[in-house]
């Protein structure tokens, strides 16, 4: 955590290596919120552990370093993935990956600038 604040900082490459034979590592030092929730949603789903580590990749995916060549659908569609591997149920992941589909436009357009989350 990062100044009293839900973020997480990766001390070691995390490597994530389940999807579609896709080998995704986040470096060292990647700054992540692991997911961002809206205000008024936080008291339907919090930041439990099992989201954490698919919003990292998440994350990483949305930045313009990330060293595959995927749409946002794509990298969402990973995200969805990663959330059922860790154990997050149907409707959760599910309801989280519509938000994310719907809102997240404007942080995908935005990696072409400076990444600051």
């Amino acid at each position: 955590m990062v100044e009293g604040t839900r973020h997480f900082w990766s001390m070691d490459d995390l490597t994530f290596s389940d999807h579609k034979g896709a080998k995704v590592v986040v470096p060292a030092g990647f700054l992540s919120d692991g997911l961002s929730i809206p205000k008024v949603f936080q008291s339907i789903f919090s930041k439990s552990p099992h989201y954490i580590w698919a919003g990292i990749v998440h994350d990483f995916g949305y930045r313009k370093d990330f060293p595959h060549d995927m749409t946002r659908k794509e990298v969402d569609l990973l995200f969805l993935f990663y959330m059922k591997m860790y154990g997050v149920g149907w409707f959760t992941r599910h309801t989280i990956y519509r938000a994310v589909r719907l809102g997240a436009m404007r942080n995908w357009k935005a990696r072409n600038a400076v990444y600051h989350k």
